[in-house]
């Protein structure tokens, strides 16, 4: 039986223990919210420096303000630029040097911030003792800077010079081609940018660089070494036509000079429409007859079709490659069957490309009643020759449709379309060596259909007048 003594010390005990489990509770509490106050304070961690500044227990704004108040911006920056002797002094104002306040106090006040509940207290913890020293240069801002580069460097820059091949009665003329030179401003803007940190952050101690601009070499695209391999006439062929017809040579002689001294590097590729340009009086074209639904009608730019069919068969003879060729409704006077080549507008052109190791240079001219075109190269095997054979294999014979007019006077006939035989054609290109065959290369074959004729017949009766007798 317990005694009264021990029931009174049991009670003491247990006063005891309710004592400490209280102050523990009342501990607990107390640092429970200790931390939620301190975790939900709006102002920068104790212990946070930028740039050696306190900004310990600062709002926002107040961090900003003091920043501004405390950091100066440091003395003028002296950037020399230089090229060729001359030198250009880079404004102040171009380079607009600042620090980043708002970034700074971003990065002071987001101390502590970051993590779980106790990662966050663990760092307000230590950055409250042992302290947190955040450093920040000054930046500057190179956007008007970029500008005020590219406008030194049209100064500067050159564009190359082709050199270039004249050829008149065989004898070939060449002058030198000229590098050109272009400011790199990107790496104008990076040196500068490379001196100014250095200077900002003290690595640099003096406030003035001297920077020499750096000027690439550019290349001309057509070097006189290239065209030093034209030395051969690699092909050459001509057409008639009838000086008289006075409006249709002047359209060959236009042709001839958009089309002489043309230069056709290797891979390059030739348009003749695109050569010779919109086919208009402004550029210097007249009207002659052309073919237009199968019959000769007038037109501006009549006759280049010559022009066409020389140049192509000067091409072939050079054995370039031919993308786009088209032959005419029907064959005509000046080339066999087979062998012409005829454009349009935009529509149908005459295209080949420079598919050898060397420049091919077009000649083009008018001597008496001849189109010549004269192709000038290098040959490397001077016993080959090219020539063009065309064979008809079918011919087609027109019919003639007649037309009864009224408005023709009976018996009259007057031709509406001139009727045209058709013709089947093989092409082969013929290769000899020391004037001998040595290979017969079919290349296409062409189809002339046959136009009828149209002839209009009249049937217009006519009045008699009967003279009375006296």
């Amino acid at each position: 039986m317990e005694t009264k003594d021990r029931k009174a010390d049991r009670k003491k005990i247990n006063y005891f223990y309710i004592i400490i489990l209280t102050i523990v509770i009342i501990l607990f509490t107390g640092s429970i919210s200790l931390s939620y106050f301190i975790l939900k304070q709006d102002v920068i961690t104790k212990g946070v420096f930028v740039n050696d500044i306190d900004l310990s227990h600062l709002t926002k704004q107040q961090a900003l303000e003091k920043l501004k108040n405390s950091l100066k911006p440091m003395g003028n920056i002296d950037i020399i630029l230089t090229y060729n002797g001359k030198q250009y002094k880079v404004p102040q104002d171009k380079l607009k040097l600042s620090y980043n306040y708002n970034q700074m106090v971003d990065d002071a006040y987001n101390i502590g911030r970051k993590g779980n509940y106790l990662e966050r207290l663990k760092t307000i913890y230590e950055t409250g003792k042992q302290g947190k020293r955040l450093k920040y240069y000054m930046k500057a801002d190179y956007a008007n800077l970029n500008g005020y580069i590219k406008d030194i460097a049209k100064e500067i820059d050159r564009e190359p010079v082709n050199a270039k091949i004249s050829i008149k009665n065989g004898s070939i003329s060449l002058t030198d081609d000229i590098p050109g030179q272009k400011a790199d401003t990107d790496k104008v803007l990076k040196d500068i940018e490379k001196e100014v940190d250095g200077m900002i952050k003290g690595d640099i101690k003096e406030n003035k660089a001297v920077i020499p601009i750096a000027v690439n070499m550019i290349d001309a695209k057509i070097k006189k070494s290239a065209l030093e391999m034209i030395k051969d006439k690699v092909s050459t062929f001509s057409t008639v036509f009838n000086p008289a017809d006075a409006n249709r040579t002047e359209n060959l002689a236009v042709a001839a000079k958009a089309v002489n001294g043309k230069l056709i590097m290797p891979g390059d590729k030739f348009s003749l429409n695109k050569t010779l340009g919109p086919r208009i009086i402004e550029n210097g074209y007249k009207e002659a007859p052309v073919i237009i639904n199968n019959k000769l009608e007038p037109a501006i730019g009549g006759g280049i079709c010559q022009v066409a069919t020389t140049l192509y068969n000067a091409v072939l003879r050079a054995d370039l490659k031919v993308d786009e060729r088209y032959h005419h409704a029907f064959p005509v006077g000046y080339i066999q069957p087979g062998q012409d080549a005829t454009i349009s507008g935009d529509a149908l052109d005459l295209k080949f490309e420079n598919q050898l190791q060397y420049p091919i240079y077009i000649e083009a001219y008018i001597s008496n009643n001849k189109f010549i075109v004269n192709l000038y190269g290098y040959s490397s095997d001077k016993s080959k020759r090219i020539e063009i054979y065309s064979e008809i294999v079918e011919t087609y014979t027109p019919k003639i449709v007649y037309i009864d007019d009224p408005t023709i006077d009976e018996g009259k006939e007057q031709v509406e379309v001139q009727e045209h035989t058709g013709y089947k054609v093989n092409t082969y290109k013929l290769i000899y060596k020391n004037n001998v065959l040595v290979k017969k290369e079919f290349l296409y074959t062409d189809v002339y259909d046959p136009i009828n004729g149209v002839v209009k017949r009249g049937t217009k009766k006519t009045s008699v007048t009967v003279k009375p007798e006296s």
